[in-house]
């Protein structure tokens, strides 16, 4: 029996991974150039998918280290990360990487954990201060130069580096980063203010350092073709007025689609094939705990007024919706507005996720 084609909480890749070539193109010229870029996206875009599925692109001449800021507690944890994960790139016997490693950072101190899918992680003792950290950071670059190669290190949700004592680790991942002539470095993150400010922000150390990627939605054209296709693979029909209207109510956004497409593909595989897919929607939005939480969090009048008026898709700085909603005035729209894009709930002035906007809009109907 087939499965399920509609995954969307794991990464995509491989026939689950859709379009983005652009994007790709993008990526994979820097990466062989150097050039370091930063790339931008609201949660749930895709964008780690787009990494990784790039790194595969790249191949085994260029090897690929990425290092999740979701999981780094400290700067040595930091540290552990970048050596694991380039040794681990670089070398096809291990045991030549921790030869290499011991060589390399003796004085802090290596010591080697295997797991069981083969792979063995470095933890680095004696990280205390910024230089046992540049010695660190350092090691991408000098693997590069001992097997004449380039390497590619991704930081994906870097924003995170401030709260690891966010500004002297800027400083000294830059001065790092700008001594590397064979590392290219993919930054990448969800909250998209907070690493627009790292890049950014003129009194930053990472201003204007990078090619600047921003990931929108997915285009409507390639992400019908692949609903279609992956129903048509697993022996199931789906017109093409029933895509239309999926893409129409969850507005091309990726993991929102294939979450109702998953349902969908469920009812058609069980047989029933009256239901909706405002039904299902329906259903969906219904039990989407996260959608509630997400309205519970937010405590200020004005910016449950402004997400109201924007979730019915009116014009929030118009005279006629600041009277209606209660906004009081232009200026408060504009800071409001501003701090739910800090928060994560707005991008370019629309509520990221499209279910919370037809949550919000139904429950002020």
């Amino acid at each position: 029996m087939n499965e399920n084609p509609f995954e969307y909480r794991l990464l995509a890749s491989g026939d689950n991974f859709i379009d983005r070539e652009r994007e790709m193109k993008i990526i994979t010229e820097c990466a062989k150039s150097g050039q370091n870029i930063t790339i931008y996206s609201p949660r749930r875009y895709g964008k780690s998918s787009l990494i990784m599925e790039s790194f595969l692109r790249l191949g085994e001449d260029i090897p690929t280290v990425y290092v999740d800021f979701n999981r780094v507690n400290s700067v040595s944890d930091l540290a552990d990360r970048v050596v694991s994960g380039t040794a681990g790139s670089v070398f096809s016997s291990f045991e030549k990487g921790i030869s290499m490693v011991k060589d390399t950072l003796l004085s802090l101190r290596p010591s080697f954990t295997p797991h069981e899918n083969g792979s063995v992680s470095v933890s680095l003792d004696m990280v205390k201060t910024e230089r046992d950290l540049e010695k660190a950071l350092h090691f991408p670059q000098i693997m590069a130069e001992k097997k004449d190669i380039k390497i590619v290190v991704a930081m994906d949700e870097f924003q995170r580096i401030n709260i690891l004592n966010g500004n002297r680790l800027e400083r000294l991942l830059r001065s790092v980063i700008q001594e590397q002539d064979r590392v290219t470095y993919i930054f990448s993150g969800s909250q998209v203010n907070m690493l627009r400010e790292i890049f950014e922000n003129g009194d930053r150390p990472f201003f204007q350092s990078t090619k600047v990627m921003k990931l929108g939605k997915l285009p409507i054209k390639p992400f019908k073709e692949y609903i279609m296709s992956s129903f048509e693979k697993t022996g199931l029909e789906l017109d093409e007025g029933t895509v239309h209207e999926i893409l129409e109510l969850t507005e091309g956004h990726p993991m929102r689609t294939k979450e109702l497409c998953f349902e969908l593909w469920n009812q058609r595989r069980a047989g029933e094939q009256t239901v909706s897919v405002k039904d299902l929607l329906d259903v969906l939005i219904t039990n989407d705990l996260y959608l509630e939480d997400t309205w519970n969090h937010i405590n200020s009048v004005l910016q449950r007024r402004t997400l109201e008026a924007l979730a019915h898709r009116e014009k929030p700085h118009s005279h006629t919706t600041i009277e209606e909603y209660g906004l009081k005035s232009n200026s408060h729209v504009q800071r409001t507005m501003k701090s739910l894009e800090r928060n994560g709930i707005l991008y370019e002035g629309e509520i990221v996720d499209p279910f919370l906007r037809l949550w919000i809009k139904r429950r002020t109907n």
